[in-house]
């Protein structure tokens, strides 16, 4: 998992599945909640599509609208790989679960374990720091 900027962003209103993947991208800083047809939404929309079947997507089979260069496809597919949302297995590129649900608990636990890793790396420095202050008393 790569940088995670999470931001505060209003939920839509609609139940409307691309207002929802719209705004998880926006959620993580990723496109424009309010651009309906951005790339990243393109994508998403058709991972979670092949999610919910089972089945992956290569950079090549994206049809995306209006068309773009496969390097632009791969530059937005790590983008949402680093965010922990897909996974590359072989030449193709999967959700990383079946489901959108899922996927949030899964990157939740990878916050958590890096919070965790980083609170057991605050408690060794506030010990060092304990110990050299003791010492220069």
């Amino acid at each position: 998992m790569g940088k995670i900027v999470i931001r505060d962003v209003e939920r839509p209103d609609s139940k409307n599945p691309n207002a929802m993947i719209r705004w998880f991208l926006a959620v993580f800083d990723l496109g424009d909640n309010n651009e309906a047809n951005s790339i990243e939404a393109q994508i998403l929309g058709e991972f979670v599509r092949a999610g919910y079947r089972g089945e992956g997507i290569s950079s090549s089979e994206l049809l995306l609208k209006p068309p773009v260069a496969r390097s632009t496809v791969i530059y937005h597919l790590n983008r949402l790989m680093e965010l922990g949302i897909l996974v590359k297995r072989g030449r193709k590129y999967y959700l990383r679960a079946t489901e959108m649900s899922k996927v949030m608990e899964e990157i939740e636990y990878d916050l958590e374990r890096e919070m965790q890793r980083m609170i057991d790396m605050a408690r060794e420095f506030d010990r060092l720091m304990q110990r050299r202050f003791r010492q220069l008393k």
